[in-house]
């Protein structure tokens, strides 16, 4: 692991939270503004790291079967995506799944139930479309709930902050899955909170799957939580496969944690939320 790059990152993170609540004083006229700005700041910050012929973009991604996302903040689309953005408004007319290897919910604030459930749902309407190819090689080799996982997109929520009491996030997140029986295919893969911690949505033959675990695994890592983030992103499929291997996976191989908290979505019962084990 390079010791510059996570001092940077780290610098990084500290930064973006000042964004976000600098979002807060400059964005006095409504609450889209506010939500505007900071998914300004958040994206500029992404471009660093996935910098041209990546381009980030906000907006609503259609699928080949004729389906449409909700308008999700940031996306990042491949360098195979076509250039359909407008030389007008710099907007993209249109976003095709099959070039969108990265789509991010941004929130200020998840302590909130409703501002919560309608982050789940933004990645949801994200995670029922589908990928006609993979952005990997020897597809003859995996099962078939692995090919379905990775024909959706990955899917993340940033957040700047949550309740005091983690839990009470995790909670929300396992009881609206339960309440809207939601497929483990429509979930989200990732929960940054800036300068705190990395939520982990493990799945068997997903994105993500923690040494086996099913649930939500937690790692508090506080400061280096974006760090952890953006290797995770980095180790994920794209929709075209890679020649090598990307950069970042490089400089930041190390990171992951050994130890994680984890909450199985059956560790919810008329007490609360119950530990369910720490790896």
């Amino acid at each position: 692991m390079d010791g510059k790059l996570l001092k940077l990152i780290r610098m990084e993170a500290d930064e973006l939270a000042i964004s976000f609540e600098k979002a807060g004083l400059e964005g006095k006229g409504t609450p889209q503004e506010v939500a505007d700005r900071r998914e300004k700041y958040f994206c500029e910050f992404l471009a660093k790291y996935f910098p041209f012929p990546y381009r980030i973009v906000k907006g609503n991604i259609c699928d080949s079967y004729g389906r449409n996302s909700n308008s999700i903040d940031c996306l990042v689309l491949n360098p195979s995506h076509p250039y359909t953005i407008d030389s007008t408004s710099k907007l993209p007319s249109v976003i095709f799944s099959d070039g969108v290897d990265y789509a991010i919910e941004i929130k200020s604030d998840l302590s909130n139930q409703s501002e919560i459930e309608r982050a789940l749902e933004q990645i949801r309407s994200v995670k029922k479309l589908k990928r006609k190819k993979m952005g990997i090689l020897f597809e003859n080799k995996l099962t078939e709930e692995q090919k379905d996982y990775l024909k959706t997109i990955p899917c993340m929520i940033v957040a700047g902050k949550t309740f005091a009491d983690y839990t009470k996030l995790i909670e929300s997140v396992i009881l609206y899955y339960e309440k809207n029986n939601v497929p483990e295919l429509e979930q989200v893969d990732l929960i940054l909170i800036n300068n705190r911690m990395l939520i982990y949505n493990s799945r068997m033959n997903s994105y993500i799957t923690i040494n086996n675990h099913l649930g939500l695994a937690v790692w508090e890592g506080g400061n280096d939580s974006l760090t952890l983030f953006l290797y995770e992103m980095s180790l994920m499929p794209h929709c075209e496969p890679e020649i090598g291997e990307n950069v970042l996976s490089i400089y930041l191989e190390g990171i992951r944690p050994k130890s994680f908290t984890i909450f199985s979505y059956n560790s919810l019962d008329k007490q609360g939320l119950q530990k369910e084990s720490i790896i």
